[in-house]
Formats: structure tokens, sequence, C-alpha cells
């Protein structure tokens, strides 16, 4: 009934200054792009105000979009009621006509019920900003105290006595056979009523790697002309949000979500527990709950989350004074968000979604650095475990049952015999025997092998295991959860089970299982302590959580992934690693359930990897798909990139695996250096392919005296490879450079590492970028090889070995960006290699970057540009 109406992008947006013209364009294309439903890849370098871009042209077409969802309501309901008012055709017989008039009344009814939620959710809203006069109330002294005093009370003190009896709370929760599928204990926002679900329209879900890159588009959002009237809630996990003391101590993210939703059921006195007639009973310990949970305390931090922009730090702020809890106030608040801000993880995983209120179904999603963004859906569904792990889940899963077997119900005692028995057919793949020492040699040779996931499971001979069930068991009853207060309270962690059972361990799938949980359990096997010396890794303090993440792994589609299995000397030196392979199958819903999706970032190139294996393969069509990619604000004599083919003694730059080494290069490469330190002022940052490399390159110089030529000029800093200290060095850089006098300092980085991505290198911090030679990853991997083998049987003959390119190019294109970060900054660019003189290299560099590009086969007159750059 409601008519069609097309949004035009405007000729002006709202915006903090004038606009650049190619900030204008952008703007202009992403409303087009919002407005046609289409998915989008924007490119913007740096500098440019991407983030102010996406920001003002995507709230303008959100605004432009409500206002037209008022008028089309308005506009609807009024045709109806002059269909109503008019006169009926007389030769139209009296029972059509009752009919028609009833359909309309219908009609109308449905329209004016969506336009009065509308309506209605804006005077809440209003009423709201007018009761915030005055600034938040700090709780009074005496439910401040009652909290803390509760929040004490959460943590589960360890007694000396009768350690059986306290034991309560680290059984498995009983799972029923009627159970369904969901958790029967929802959450507080999932206990709305039905008229509050159906509230909303679209909203913008707003993407970004790190919380750190996410508070900073809030703080974009904060200075822009929306501030005032937009409602922003920015989701994040518990881990970032939960202000329990008791809870936050817990450090992993799945013991602390684990927890939290073990003391909401607490406070319902759930039945998890058995008595020893196999009846449910009741807890006999525990606190009333999370203190913080508490419904209007969290009910005044939602309004106020949706009342003024605020970033995840400001809400943990008011949620401390308010003694409310930022997880759930804000998770509240998304239903009646407009623009709800997430890091990448939250979205990109389904179940997560699910979990967190997000429904991507007729919304906007705009991804930010979006650059590495198939690596990252990669990563997050990919899986790990090692056989350290492996061994002391095994050992404590075994102590863990041996102790409480009589205390679990039937049902929980053969669920958990499974789990054992799957841990233990994973350790068998890695050349141990159930039980065994991490330490101990493994039974098969060091090698490593790929398989298929159909392959891995009958090779493991856990074909016959039902993991679906198997995993839905280790959620409901919380075993990662409680074996982790198991470990804690008597600490097995170290204590490893040494005796090997019997030789059905031997047989296959569940009859072997059968054999082995019917083998009788009732003296306590030998158990030996393993040295902390002996043990070459940290041994964590819940080893199952990887190992369920793993389980969980081997449930993906058969085709979208692979199994490694790394056997090493010893058991605990082994691994077994999923490996998705089609991160699009992950990416898919996202793709048929959302109105746009936007993919943003400073440099997108090769675009081509964005376009056929994320969307055409995640279901897009081609109709759909618009790019955009514009040049940088800086005029075009304030950056100078060089592709260079040569050094000064003439020899040709090949930093190829099988030469870069060579005296040769090392030695020409230090000549390069000594020259472009003595004529470019400041700061030169200095990017070498690998750590190894970098480490190889700076002894070498040490011995030769090339580290003592550049010191002349300027002082020699190295990447850490500890992220904890490249603040520090970071910081002696910057202050290095500021000091007075200074001729500058040389960083010496790597391409992928710490200092890459997301640093900022402007000004006088980086003056000369050089990357040397072209990062490729290692060919010969066993993990590459499998990836390029599935994109060449998959999307085209070629494009594993693109795949391999793009690896490539899209890293050195990320340390490219890391200077010229505004209109007033300039830099050179320096590319150390012949090969960055083909065509097709070129081809894949940032457009701005490659529209001044000037290669040079001889150093002569590369070096003579390089003198301009004061």
């Amino acid at each position: 009934m409601m008519s069609e109406e097309k949004l035009v992008p405007p000729e002006e947006f709202p915006f903090p200054f004038k606009p650049y013209s190619i900030q204008l364009d952008f703007m202009k294309h992403l409303y087009k792009t919002l407005e046609e439903g289409k998915l989008g890849i924007f490119e913007s370098p740096t500098g440019t105000g991407k983030s102010l871009s996406l920001i003002c042209g995507a709230l303008c077409w959100l605004r432009d979009h409500e206002e037209r969802k008022r008028r089309q309501l308005k506009a609807a309901i009024a045709q109806l009621d002059l269909m109503k008012t008019c006169d009926g055709d007389s030769e139209i017989d009296w029972l059509t006509q009752q009919i028609q008039q009833s359909q309309v009344l219908q009609q109308r009814q449905q329209l004016q019920q969506q336009l009065n939620k509308i309506l209605c959710n804006d005077e809440k809203l209003e009423q709201l900003r007018k009761r915030k006069v005055k600034k938040l109330e700090r709780p009074s002294e005496k439910y401040t105290e009652a909290a803390k005093q509760r929040d004490l009370n959460t943590e589960t003190p360890v007694t000396g006595t009768d350690p059986e009896a306290d034991d309560a709370d680290i059984l498995l929760e009983e799972c029923l056979e009627s159970d369904t599928t969901e958790d029967s204990d929802p959450e507080p926002e999932e206990q709305e009523d039905e008229e509050s679900k159906e509230y909303g329209d679209i909203k913008i879900y707003f993407c970004s790697r790190t919380h750190s890159q996410l508070a900073q588009f809030v703080g974009e959002v904060q200075r822009s002309p929306y501030a005032e009237n937009i409602r922003l809630v920015s989701l994040a996990s518990r881990q970032n949000y939960c202000i329990n003391k008791a809870v936050q101590k817990l450090k992993s993210l799945s013991l602390i979500n684990e927890q939290c939703t073990d003391m909401q059921r607490k406070k319902k006195g759930r039945t998890t527990a058995v008595d020893s007639s196999g009846k449910a009973v009741k807890k006999s310990r525990g606190s009333s709950g999370c203190p913080y949970l508490q419904q209007k305390a969290v009910e005044r931090l939602q309004e106020e989350a949706l009342l003024e922009v605020q970033d995840v730090e400001q809400l943990v702020t008011i949620g401390r004074k308010l003694s409310a809890c930022p997880y759930y106030g804000s998770r509240a608040a998304v239903r009646d968000a407009q623009v709800v801000v997430v890091p990448y993880n939250t979205l990109l995983h389904k179940n997560t979604r699910k979990a967190c209120g997000i429904n991507v179904t007729g919304s906007v999603i705009i991804i930010d650095e979006a650059h590495n963004l198939l690596e990252t859906i990669s990563h997050i569904h990919s899986s790990e475990v090692t056989g350290h792990q492996l061994t002391h889940a095994y050992s404590q899963l075994s102590q863990y049952q041996d102790r409480y077997r009589n205390r679990f119900s039937a049902a929980n005692l053969l669920h958990l015999g499974q789990v054992i028995f799957v841990v233990g057919r994973l350790i068998r793949m890695l050349g141990g025997k159930p039980g065994c020492s991490p330490v101990e040699s493994s039974i098969k040779v060091v090698d490593t092998k790929m398989y298929t996931l159909a392959e891995f499971v009958l090779s493991a001979e856990i074909d016959n295991i039902n993991l679906y069930k198997l995993l839905e068991f280790c959620q409901r009853s919380k075993i990662a959860h409680k074996l982790h207060g198991f470990a804690e309270r008597y600490h097995p962690a170290v204590v490893l089970n040494r005796t090997v059972k019997s030789s059905a361990q031997q047989q296959m799938g569940i009859r072997a299982f059968l054999k082995e949980i019917s083998v009788d359990n009732i003296s306590t096997p030998k158990q030996e302590s393993i040295p902390a010396s002996s043990v070459s890794e940290p041994i964590l303090s819940n080893p199952l959580l990887p190992v369920l993440g793993f389980m969980e792994a081997l449930t993906n589609h058969c085709s979208d992934g692979r199994v490694v299995c790394n056997r090493q000397t010893t058991v605990g030196r082994g691994s077994l690693k999923f490996l998705l392979l089609n991160p699009a199958a992950h990416f898919s819903s996202i793709i048929k359930e959302a109105r746009a999706v936007v993919l943003a970032g400073g440099t997108m190139q090769p675009l081509d990897e964005f376009r056929d294996q994320l969307f055409l393969s995640a279901g897009g069509t081609v109709e759909r798909l618009t790019e955009f990619s514009c040049g940088h604000v800086i005029p075009p004599d304030s950056i100078l990139p060089i592709a260079l083919a040569a050094g000064p003694s003439g020899k040709q730059l090949d930093f190829s695996y099988q030469t870069r080494t060579t005296l040769i290069m090392l030695n020409e490469l230090g000549r390069i250096l000594v020259n472009v330190c003595n004529v470019i002022p400041a700061g030169i940052v200095c990017f070498f392919p690998s750590y190894e490399y970098e480490k190889l390159v700076s002894e070498h110089w040490t011995k030769n005296g090339v580290i003592s030529k550049l010191e002349r000029k300027k002082k020699v800093f190295r990447e850490p490879r500890r992220s904890g200290m490249v603040e520090h060095v970071l910081n002696e850089y910057a202050a290095h450079i500021g000091e007075p006098g200074s001729s500058g300092a040389i960083m010496f980085s790597v391409v992928g590492g710490k200092l890459s991505e997301g640093l900022n290198f402007s000004d006088d911090l980086g003056r000369c970028v050089i990357v040397v030679g072209m990062p490729y990853p290692n060919i010969k991997s066993p993990e590459l090889q499998e990836k390029m083998n599935y994109l060449n049987a998959n999307v085209s003959p070629t494009a594993g070995m693109q795949h391999y390119e793009n690896l490539c190019m899209k890293a050195v294109n990320q340390s490219i960006g890391r200077a010229v970060r505004h209109r007033n900054d300039y830099a050179a660019v320096l590319l150390l290699d012949q090969r960055y003189t083909r065509t097709h290299t070129q081809a894949a560099l940032p457009t701005w970057i490659r529209t001044s590009l000037s290669s040079h086969a001889k150093f002569g007159p590369a070096f003579a540009q390089l003198t301009k750059v004061k």
C-alpha cells in the first residue's frame, strides 16, 4: 500500500567542517550503496577522514530513511481513510463492499500500529532526555556497601574441612533428555515481551578489529553533527564489561561467560546436582546471584546508554556508579538503538551474534579496517589444540570422573565418558596413549599430515560419536567451568595418569568406547607427578577449553576445512589444527540477510579477493557489487614512492628467499640505508620480511660496521618481538626524534609485525618508509598449499596463485600506509626489490601510491629524488 520513494544522495552532508571533495564523493557513493542494498568495497587512504565519511554518510541516509518511513506510513493511512469515506461502486453488491471495507480497515490498523510504535518510542526517548537534567547521582552508600558485600560473597571459598560436602558447585549441571537445544534459562534480555521485540527498523552495525578502534569510532560520532540525536550502543564481551571483581579474576573469557550464567542459575535455585539415589536436588552453596544484575539498576543503565553516545569505558564507569551490569545493560539497549558498535568476533561468529541478540536481517553492516577480513573469518572459525592441552585435559577429566563417579547421574556419566574417550583418541593421533605425560615420546614418526574432516574422524576412530550432541552436553553441563573449579580446588593439572588401559582402546568406534567405560575403575590408578621444569610450555588452568573448540570445529561442513596433524618427538609438542578453507561459508548468512554490506579500509587492494572469495562465494551477485576508491588528500608532490631495482654498486636487488641472505644482498642493502640516512631528515621506518631476517641483517651489520655508520646519523631502534615492549620502544623512538638538535632515528620493523598495522608514523616519525623485499609466505607450507589447491578447485584455476600474491601485497600495502597520515604530511616510500618494477606487482599497490610511483633501474636517479625530501 505504501508508495515507492527512492532516496537520492544530497549535494551537501552534515559534517563537522567543510568536507574535501573526495569525502563528499565517498559519502554520496555510500548513501547510494545503502539505499540500493548493495555490497560495497570502499577504499579511502588513512588521513582522508574515512571514519567521519562513514559516519556522516551512513547516518544521513539512516535519518532520511526513517523520515521516509514516517511519511510513507502517514500517507498510506491517509489514503486508506480516503478510501473508507468514498462511496462504493453502486454496481458492487453489499457483501463485496463489506469485505473490501474490512480489508481496508485491517490494513489501516496494521499501518497505524507500526506508526504508533515509532511515535511511542520517540516520545519515550524524549521524556528520558527531559528527565536527564542533572548528572548521574551516585547510589546510596547503603546500597553500594550491600553490593560490595554480595560481590565478595560470589567467590567460593575453599575449605579444608570435609571438601566433599562443598563440591556441589563443581558437579556437572544435570541435562535432562526433555531439555531443548536452547538454554532453558533465558538471559535477562531474552525475557522481553513480544511487543517490545517487534519494534525496530533498520539498524547500522559498525564493526572493527579492536576495542581501541571502536572507541576511536565512537569518539568521532561524539564529535559529529549527529551526536545529540543518534542512539548508539557499544557491545563488548563480558571480559570488557564485567564489573564484578570476583568474576573478573577468572581472566579467561569462556570461564567468565560460564560463571556469569552460573550465578544467574544460582539465583533461580536451579536443580543441578543429584543425590545418592539419583534424584535431582538443589545446590546447597552459592550466592544469591550477581549483585549487579538488579532489574531496576540495569534498566537505568539501559536508558543512560541510549541518551548519550558512549564508548565501552564510559558505560563501565556509569555501570559502577549505578551498580548495574554494563554487559546486560548494553544488550538490553540494542533493541532501541539505531547504531550498534561491535568487534569483529561478535558479528562474524553466528552463535555469538545470536547470543548477543544481533539480528542482521534488513540491517546495514559496515566493517571498517576490512583489509584482513578473510583471514579474520578464517582465524575465528579455525581451532588448534596442542598435545600439552590434550594430555592435561585427559588427566583432569579422568580424575574428575573418578572422584565424583557416584554423584553423577547415569546420563552425565555416559557423556563424560564419551568426552574422555574422544580426548584419548585425539592423543593417539599425536602418537601418545591416553593417560600419558606430555613429555613422553611419540610412537609415530615426526611429520605433518593433512586430513579432510571425514578422513580425520575415521582415522581418530570417533566417527560413531555424535559430536553435536556431545558438544551440547558440554555446553549445558558447564563441564569446562566445573572442571576449572575442580582443578583450582584440588590442583590436579600436572598429575598425569600413566596407566595404559586395556586393548579396548585399539578397537574402533562406539564399541571400543563402551568396552572402555565398562572396565572396573574402582581402584585408584597409579599417578606420577611431572616436575614443573620438565614441561616446556605453561600449563593452562583450563586445558579443556581449546579441546572443546577443536571438537566444535570438527562439526563444520566437510568440504570447508582440513585438519592438520602435526606430530613431534614428544606428545606434548604435537598439535591438531582445524584450518578453515572457505571463510565465505560463515559470511553467507550476512550477505543474504543484510540490506547492505560495506567493507571499508585505508588499503583494500587487491579488490578481486573480496569480490571472488567473499562476496560472490558467499552468495552475492555481480549486480549487487559496487566499488569506490578515492585518492589521497595530500598533494602529489607530498608523496615520493620509488621502486628501486639496483643498489649503489649496481647490484640487482633480489631479496627472494634464495638470495636475500647472501653477503652481496646484505652488504648492498647496508649501503642503501647508509645513503638514505644521510639525506632523509627525522625518522625512517624500515620493514623487513620477517623477524628472523631482521635479526640476521642486524647481526651482520653489527659485525661489518654498517650499524656504526647508521648511528652517526640516526639512532637505531629495533621492533621487539614481545608485544609488551612495543609501546616502550616506540616512545623512545619518538622521544629521540623530538630531541633538540637530533638528526633523527631509524626503526627496524617487520612486515606483519606489531608496527606494520594500526600504528601512526606521521610527520617526523616517518619521513621515509622502506620495504625490503617482498614478504611472500612460505609456499611449501602444507596449510598454504591446501588453501591454494582449494581456491584453484572452487574459484578459478589461477585463484590459488593470486591468493599467494595477495598475501604478500596486502602486507606491503599496510606497511606503506603507516606514513603520510594527514593533508599536511609528506614522506618518501622506497620499495627495494627489482620485482616491484613489474607491472602486475605495481597494479596491486594502492591507487594513491601507484599514480605517483617511479621505477628506477639504477640507484643514482632514485637517490637524486630522495635528496628533495626535506
